[in-house]
């Protein structure tokens, strides 16, 4: 892999050379087990353990609270280098590290303290985004529902529901902004009635079940805003807002399965021979062409991709308020991203042939979880759309412009 690809190399920074390491560390594990997980259809004992005894759930946590202090551009890397182990791997500790991460700097110093200094590692899973009404009780919310999509719930130990707050009746109680109130309740897991009913093709070992919550309350000390709000902490997570950081941990993941397929293919291409070609297809120009393309896809996705989130990140640290421009290229980013990299990880499969259909393939693997992983509501087409409302007047401006 060239220098530019590797994903420090952007950066100087220790930390992230340490958690990149610890990631490296544990690769060929991963690697070992990544079959039999995806046939369990959850992370196995000696991954979870040794992602936790690297203590990498914590990365982005606050130092002041136990944690790496990684910055968000620092973090994505560390996922990117996860997928390359593991694609479902990634996926699942991404969605627990990035929710707790968020989730900490919006609840109160003391509560978010308490959280952090259990014996149990606090780790968040769950559905975010508002579904159900919750019924407003004094002190906090009653919650009942089904939701879906916990990734990473067999490794989390909390797991939230997202709620707006509701009367008796179920009638949404609006803001002072005359909006509903979209919240996140979180609760032990002990609490909600998790389904274990993930049974998928592609991503299989995410442990994205249902779960049930049935009528259980959350004290208001356990509920976040889901959109908007004033965190209680300074960092730059918090400075950038939950609603430009919470989709972002979906782009490396898939730079990482590209990069992966290239990988794996560009291994084969070495010995693999088709009819006519009078020589391994990697010595084809065809297919030479065809790969040069699909590696300068996958370079400018990922620098483009990094450049936005510092960017983003050297605004607000500079006293300034992140943008809308830079609020449309991340939905630009995120549905892109993932077209692009599904016609890389196409290509692999394309060129690779039989070597990428069998049920065992690790190449095969990383076909069907990119598959998965642009079904997701968060990288819709549509995003592309809103991001070129934004995006269209700042060209029509700068083509009348003297």
């Amino acid at each position: 892999m060239t220098q530019t690809l590797t994903p420090d190399a952007a950066t100087g920074s220790s930390r992230l050379a340490d958690y990149l390491q610890r990631v490296r560390s544990i690769t060929p594990l991963i690697r070992a087990e990544a079959e039999s997980m995806e046939r369990a259809q959850t992370l196995s004992d000696a991954v979870r353990d040794a992602i936790a005894e690297q203590n990498l759930h914590r990365l982005l946590v606050p130092t002041e609270l136990g944690g790496g202090g990684l910055l968000p551009s620092e973090g994505l890397r560390v996922y990117e280098a996860m997928a390359k182990a593991d694609a479902s791997t990634a996926w699942a500790f991404m969605a627990t590290s990035w929710s707790t991460a968020e989730v900490l700097g919006y609840l109160k110093p003391e509560v978010a303290k308490d959280l952090m200094s259990r014996d149990e590692d606090f780790r968040v899973a769950g559905q975010l985004l508002p579904r159900y009404p919750a019924k407003q009780v004094e002190g906090g919310l009653i919650v009942e529902g089904n939701f879906a999509f916990a990734s990473g719930s067999d490794h989390a130990t909390w797991i939230g529901a997202g709620v707006f707050v509701a009367d008796e009746d179920g009638n949404a109680i609006l803001g002072e902004d005359g909006q509903p109130q979209p919240r996140v309740a979180m609760f032990p897991k002990a609490e909600i009635d998790l389904k274990q009913n993930w049974d998928v093709w592609g991503l299989g070992a995410t442990g994205s079940h249902d779960y049930r919550v049935d009528k259980v309350f959350a004290p208001n000390e356990h509920t976040i805003v889901t959109f908007g709000g004033t965190p209680y902490r300074s960092e730059t997570m918090y400075k950038l807002s939950n609603e430009f950081v919470g989709p972002l941990p979906h782009v490396p993941v898939v730079l990482g399965i590209a990069t992966r397929a290239l990988e794996l293919l560009a291994s084969l291409a070495v010995t693999k021979f088709r009819p006519n070609y009078g020589g391994p297809i990697g010595e084809a120009d065809i297919f030479k062409l065809e790969f040069a393309r699909m590696e300068a896809l996958l370079h400018a996705v990922r620098l483009s991709f990094y450049d936005l989130v510092e960017s983003a990140e050297a605004t607000v640290n500079a006293g300034h308020t992140r943008t809308t421009e830079q609020m449309a290229r991340m939905r630009q980013q995120l549905s892109w991203s993932h077209e692009a990299m599904d016609s890389i990880v196409g290509f692999a499969h394309r060129w690779s042939g039989s070597q990428s259909i069998g049920r065992t393939s690790t190449l095969g693997r990383y076909v069907r979880d990119m598959q998965v992983a642009t079904q997701h509501l968060l990288v819709d087409p549509k995003w592309l759309a809103d991001a070129a409302t934004d995006l269209l007047p700042i060209y029509a401006k700068a083509g009348t412009d003297a």
